[in-house]
């Protein structure tokens, strides 16, 4: 196998140190002319090529950006994995390195990714109204990015969709086919009570398109696991056997939905009609297809990461904050209240 020639290579042959080389491998100029010119006459004769990650090191700085998803509360589902999808591609053209930390980080953990000079700027995702990451990061003018937004965001740079906008749309739709006894079944309560802000402002939603529309509040919470969302549903349905629609947050488990519909001898849509808040790529694996509140997890990733990055480059960066509002798609899991 060829051998490539190294820094150690360079030095010996040029006569001097290996710390000169880098000096003048990082354009450091104090550096004899003759000297430098010598280095990189033999750089040519030995067709060195540096380590670029070695390089960006010294000089302090990574070429490394993580986004920090905590795992432990949410799990993994089809739409997380198209946001490091999104993140991850733009990434690798900008000539970046992607890392996924799905561990929770302590303030020391956090504060030294970028004092160990181990990533240049990090993607915050699940983010709460009151994130203490955020405050870490803000009070230490690190660069960083939310994937969701908190209730104070000055100065702070985020994508995130409306919630509450799009429970709103996705009642409106029920009640404009009918549907007078409308459920949702949002994330658990713990994490609401912990103020993590999807959950806190799909319920918002909830609430307000129940006041507009004069409808009955039936609500529950759920683990994000097929088994929970059975359970969930079927207490709804029992507990209320006039419920003609539902909407969920939860996406990956929705089949549990489903299943205790069916097992209620209930047809979707013709006895219930179900929507959600997820990717349009999932809701059309789903068996009737799915109406939705369209969720662009890829294009959320992509669009966090390309701020970042113009972050990183520019040091007269203003903040960008852009909170979309979801489409809704119709398709075949929604329709008119059947008449008994």
């Amino acid at each position: 196998m060829e051998r490539h020639a190294t820094i150690n290579d360079v030095a010996k042959r040029a006569g001097v140190s290996i710390t000169t080389v880098s000096r003048i491998l990082n354009n450091k100029p104090d550096v004899a002319p003759a000297t430098r010119q010598r280095v990189l006459e033999v750089i040519q004769e030995l067709d060195y090529t540096p380590h670029t990650q070695a390089q960006n090191l010294a000089a302090g700085r990574s070429r490394s950006i993580a986004l920090l998803y905590p795992s432990e509360s949410m799990g993994f589902s089809e739409m997380e994995f198209e946001f490091f999808v999104g993140c991850a591609q733009v990434a690798a053209k900008a000539g970046f390195l992607f890392n996924l930390i799905v561990n929770s980080v302590t303030e020391h953990g956090l504060l030294n990714l970028f004092r160990g000079s181990q990533v240049d700027g990090v993607i915050l995702m699940e983010i709460h109204l009151r994130d203490w990451r955020v405050e870490l990061l803000r009070d230490h003018d690190y660069p960083f990015v939310l994937i969701g937004r908190c209730q104070d965001n000055t100065g702070l740079s985020f994508i995130d969709v409306d919630f509450e906008y799009g429970m709103m749309a996705a009642c409106e739709h029920l009640f404009s086919l009918g549907h007078r006894h409308i459920g949702f079944i949002n994330l658990t309560d713990s994490l609401r009570e912990q103020d993590y802000g999807p959950a806190v402002r799909s319920f918002w939603g909830y609430e307000r398109a129940c006041a507009r529309f004069q409808l009955p509040i039936i609500y529950r919470d759920s683990l994000p696991t097929i088994d929970a969302l059975f359970a969930a549903t079927g207490d709804l349905l029992d507990a209320h056997p006039d419920l003609t629609g539902l909407v969920t947050m939860h996406c990956g488990s929705l089949v549990g939905v489903l299943r205790a519909a069916q097992k209620r001898g209930l047809v979707v849509p013709d006895d219930l009609s179900v929507m959600g808040i997820l990717t349009d790529q999932i809701a059309q694996l789903i068996t009737p297809p799915l109406t939705a509140i369209s969720f662009p997890a890829q294009a959320m990733g992509s669009r966090a990461m390309r701020m970042l990055i113009r972050k990183l480059r520019d040091e007269t960066y203003q903040a960008k904050q852009i909170t979309l509002k979801p489409p809704l798609v119709v398709r075949e899991s929604t329709g008119p209240v059947r008449h008994k």
